[in-house]
């Protein structure tokens, strides 16, 4: 890079080679794969920055700091020393996400409380970071910001005694730096230095080495986070389970793992999340980082690498290709979320889930007892789910040709997983998790036609047969207080894997919600095998609140489980229709209609 920006160099066209583009769009890809994918991502860095640096002014106020140009040419010069380095140093994905927010502010989409120099100066601590680990001579002010000042990928250095914002000077000379305070000078590295922790762990010739980053401002993806110091115990925690997930994931799924080894750099840890709800994050900006929330156990964290890793994967991917030209006239539905989703965050998370399934797929031979239950029936679960969403994905005119090619490929490998054998007792339960998931969905997000419920309320009412005419779809309505959609599903995973806690949620049925967002008493019943008290739960549940999803949804299962019907059926298929049914009659006559005769009237269309 030169010292106005510019790359060195005529500019380059990227490609992938045709087996890396197969193997990627098929949701896995290699080493090798990862490798280019990284060239493609270094360009896009320096794109971000070039266009930073183009939109920095001089009216922008650079606050007690050197200006743009003296940072960016301390990076240029470390850079001239030790290129590799820069490079690598360049490629942190923090720095990926602080560009994208920093050109956010610059153009005037997105707001912070921060003067605009705390966010420009990032530059200045980057530069800073790359001056010291080449060995620079140096001296450079740079942002404090909560209390911290942090060199990127290196650590951070309290500053006691400043302000929310203030400003401090790193030096350094022959690769030992300091970082000035009011209680005297902190060394990098010294023993008042926080370092940056990091993981490195071997498996069968397959090596992870990453950073726990807990000090990056910029390690989230909305906006910037204050440093938060993990303790011993905490830091001890995670380096175990990354240990365990990495070894499980190298001898369970090889290619699943091998590329891993070549793009992760960074795990950002967050709190622990409701079991059996990781709580995980990526950005197309930060390639080779994941957030998520501290895993109970080595199989949840390995999951949640494969997940997010499958989306850095894609990001990279998109930003060669799109995948799809506008929208749907409605957003769509995703079996892994709560809302309604654009075409783009379906395509991220039926990619990411072919990769789950897989992990799942190849877990389930290779483990026994609680380990294999929870592998048989998530693999269950989701080759359903991933298959129903490639089907829908593929008939929607908007893909591009890339984004066909790429539903085409994950359609091959679902296709590969049709046959496999799931342990009955576990399939069924499976099913109906898929089940009950898409019903509360649909009785959460659509709304029937009001002919149509008007003409069924009409008929209903005066004891006549069914109209059969078919009138419009629904219509996709988002409700943005939709939550806990697989309750049931994460029940069904604490019978299958901890029946002695399942038990322990039994024994107060009252205070489920409290540990299972979305989740009642009848809910408990229903997964126990109770169906009849759980039948009477939804119905009483619907006598109080006739709108209650997950009461409808319920209701549902327990009559699916009893065997296939009509009133089943309909619970499970269009639960919106008979719902609104159920209101209009109620609203027009008085009349309580009975939910199950009602379901049966209306049929599944």
């Amino acid at each position: 890079m030169g010292n106005d920006g510019a790359s060195d160099g005529p500019p380059r066209h990227h490609r992938l080679d045709k087996q890396h583009v197969t193997a990627l769009f098929s949701g896995g890809g290699d080493a090798d794969s990862v490798t280019q994918l990284l060239t493609v991502e270094r360009s896009w860095r320096m794109l971000q920055l070039r266009a930073l640096l183009d939109l920095v002014r001089p009216e922008h106020d650079v606050g007690p700091l050197a200006s743009v140009g003296t940072a960016w040419a301390l990076l240029v010069e470390a850079e001239r020393r030790d290129p590799p380095k820069v490079a690598g140093l360049l490629l942190h994905p923090q720095v990926g996400i602080w560009a994208g927010y920093v050109l956010r502010r610059l153009r005037g989409t997105a707001d912070s409380p921060a003067p605009l120099w705390v966010d420009l100066g990032y530059l200045h601590t980057l530069a800073a970071a790359a001056a010291l680990s080449t060995g620079a001579d140096f001296r450079i002010t740079v942002p404090v910001r909560d209390g911290f000042t942090v060199l990127p990928t290196l650590g951070a250095a309290h500053v006691p005694g400043t302000r929310q914002w203030d400003r401090t000077d790193v030096h350094g000379a022959g690769g030992s730096g300091v970082v000035e305070t009011p209680d005297g000078a902190v060394v990098v590295g010294g023993s008042r230095w926080n370092a940056m922790p990091g993981v490195r762990v071997e498996a069968a010739g397959q090596t992870l080495a990453v950073r726990l980053d807990c000090l990056d401002p910029y390690r989230n993806l909305r906006a910037p986070t204050p440093p938060h110091l993990l303790s011993e115990p905490e830091l001890r925690h995670w380096r175990e389970l990354l240990t365990q997930a990495w070894r499980l994931l190298v001898e369970t799924s090889p290619p699943l793992a091998a590329p891993m080894a070549q793009g992760l750099f960074s795990v950002v840890p967050q709190p622990p999340a409701e079991r059996f709800r990781t709580m995980s994050a990526s950005a197309g900006d930060a390639f080779g980082s994941m957030i998520m929330s501290e895993p109970r156990d080595a199989v949840e964290l390995a999951v949640t690498m494969v997940h997010e890793f499958q989306h850095i994967k894609l990001g990279a991917l998109l930003h060669l290709a799109p995948l799809h030209t506008g929208e749907p006239v409605q957003r769509l539905y995703a079996p892994w979320r709560d809302d309604p989703r654009p075409l783009g965050g379906l395509l991220q998370g039926v990619y990411a889930f072919a990769g789950i399934t897989e992990f799942w797929r190849a877990l389930r031979e290779r483990s026994s007892g609680s380990t294999a239950a929870l592998a048989h029936f998530e693999f269950a679960r989701w080759r359903r789910q991933v298959h129903a969403t490639l089907a829908m994905l593929a008939e929607l005119p908007q893909l591009t040709e890339v984004g066909k090619n790429l539903v085409h490929g994950l359609m091959a490998t679902a296709d590969g997983w049709r046959s496999d054998d799931v342990p009955a007792r576990v399939r069924v339960a499976a099913d109906a998790a898929v089940s009950d998931h898409r019903a509360r969905w649909r009785l959460h997000h659509l709304r029937p036609s009001a002919e149509v419920v008007d003409a069924l309320a009409a008929s209903w009412t005066a004891g006549v047969d069914r109209p059969e005419q078919a009138g419009p779809a629904p219509v996709v309505a988002a409700d943005p207080g939709a939550r806990g959609l697989d309750a049931r599903a994460v029940l069904m995973l604490w019978r299958l894997t901890d029946p002695a806690g399942f038990d322990q949620l039994r024994r107060d049925p009252s205070t489920i919600g409290a540990h299972v967002t979305g989740a009642g008493p009848s809910d408990l019943a229903y997964v126990a095998g109770e169906l009849d008290h759980a039948r009477d739960g939804y119905l009483a549940a619907l006598s109080v609140d006739p709108d209650s999803p997950s009461a409808w949804a319920g209701l549902g299962l327990v009559l699916s489980a009893a065997g296939p019907g009509r009133a089943a059926d309909a619970l499970m298929r269009r639960p919106e229709l008979v719902r609104a049914v159920h209101q209009a009659v109620r609203s027009s006559t008085g009349e309580i209609s009975d939910p199950v005769k009602l379901a049966g009237w209306i049929g599944p269309g």
